[in-house]
């Protein structure tokens, strides 16, 4: 029997792309697309390829009756593709009741601790499954790699990598000498940062996906336990966001004195995320790597993570683990979801 997906914040980026690939795939994988909803709207999708559209509102409403009805039983899994955190304050009701969750929604898996083991717990209950590949690196098999290094025995001692796109963006396209200020300016113009830049250099995107990978790595660590280096001064913390873009260049020569001292080492700076295992410490910084590191090789918004491990690393007499690529990008990050989609079904 197939698994009926409907995806919650369907008409969305990655929404939209996900429906669009579940389409194109239609009657493959043991997966079929039921339905899917946003904020104003819910559709169900017939047999028959036809859409029935209800408008949320009187006695109309997104709830788990109107998913149950697309689905017409058998099982469910809710493809969460907002970042929504009162769709993910439902994940533990869903997970207890069997239907499984693939998502790349980062608010659960890097929330409250109560919330993230109610997760485990309500998927124990439910032996139901609950997916995140895509909450880090897009569709980067980072997620599930951890998870196996686990599972087979292996004991992860540290995971470091330059886990924003955004981020990857700046300090690749940045030749250290120009105002850095300039850069962020041309990637917001770009659409490469969020719409206020701030979401992305105050380093809580990156200390989100730090908590996601120190919990697959073992630890039970919340967002105030990461140490953040903001790139956002404090004085500019609060401003508009057109305040913010007039006034950052005054702060450009503490960039250029910082890449100055570390290229006079023979360096690149990078702005990484990292999670040392043994001492049970995480952190988001600005830091110096050789230009002989794979961190200093990257190019466009690519992503990339080095794991080291008992069999991957110094302690296995071996080279790191390394995981390199998109990781960003509606498409991607929806071929993350689907594959996590098709996982579920494929072991349910």
């Amino acid at each position: 029997m197939s698994v009926n997906v409907f995806i919650v914040g369907g008409t969305g980026l990655i929404g939209s792309a996900l429906k669009q690939m579940m389409l194109k795939g239609r009657g493959n994988s043991g997966v079929v697309l039921v339905g899917y909803c946003n904020s104003k709207t819910g559709v169900k999708l017939t047999k028959e390829g036809n859409e029935e559209v209800t408008t949320w509102g009187g006695a109309y409403k997104f709830d788990d009756s109107f998913i149950a009805n697309c689905a017409d039983g058998g099982e469910i899994c809710i493809a969460d593709c907002t970042a929504s955190e009162d769709v993910s304050n439902l994940y533990p009701v869903w997970l207890a009741k069997g239907w499984h969750v693939a998502t790349p929604n980062k608010k659960c898996n890097s929330g409250p601790m109560e919330r993230y083991k109610a997760c485990l717990d309500a998927a124990t209950s439910g032996k139901s499954k609950w997916f995140v590949e895509a909450t880090i690196g897009a569709g980067l098999p980072i997620v599930s790699t951890l998870r196996t290094l686990r599972a087979t025995g292996d004991e992860i001692q540290s995971v470091q990598g330059i886990f924003s796109g955004t981020m990857s963006f700046l300090f690749n396209t940045w030749d250290a000498v120009s105002p850095f200020s300039e850069i962020v300016g041309q990637a917001k113009q770009a659409g490469y940062t969020e719409p206020d830049p701030r979401d992305d250099l105050n380093g809580m995107d990156v200390a989100r996906k730090v908590v996601i990978a120190a919990r697959e790595s073992g630890l039970e660590i919340s967002l105030q336990d990461v140490s953040i280096e903001s790139l956002v001064p404090a004085e500019l913390e609060s401003c508009s966001a057109d305040e913010f873009m007039a006034k950052f260049k005054d702060h450009d020569a503490k960039m250029t004195d910082m890449a100055a001292k570390a290229a006079a080492d023979g360096n690149v700076l990078r702005f990484v995320g990292s999670v040392d295992v043994p001492s049970k410490k995480a952190e988001v910084k600005l830091a110096a790597f050789s230009k002989s590191h794979p961190f200093a090789g990257l190019s466009g918004a690519d992503n990339i993570l080095e794991i080291q491990t008992s069999r991957y690393g110094p302690l296995g007499s071996s080279t790191p683990l390394i995981i390199r690529g998109p990781g960003a990008g509606a498409d991607v990050t929806a071929a993350g979801v689907y594959g996590d989609i098709i996982a579920i079904a494929s072991t349910k």
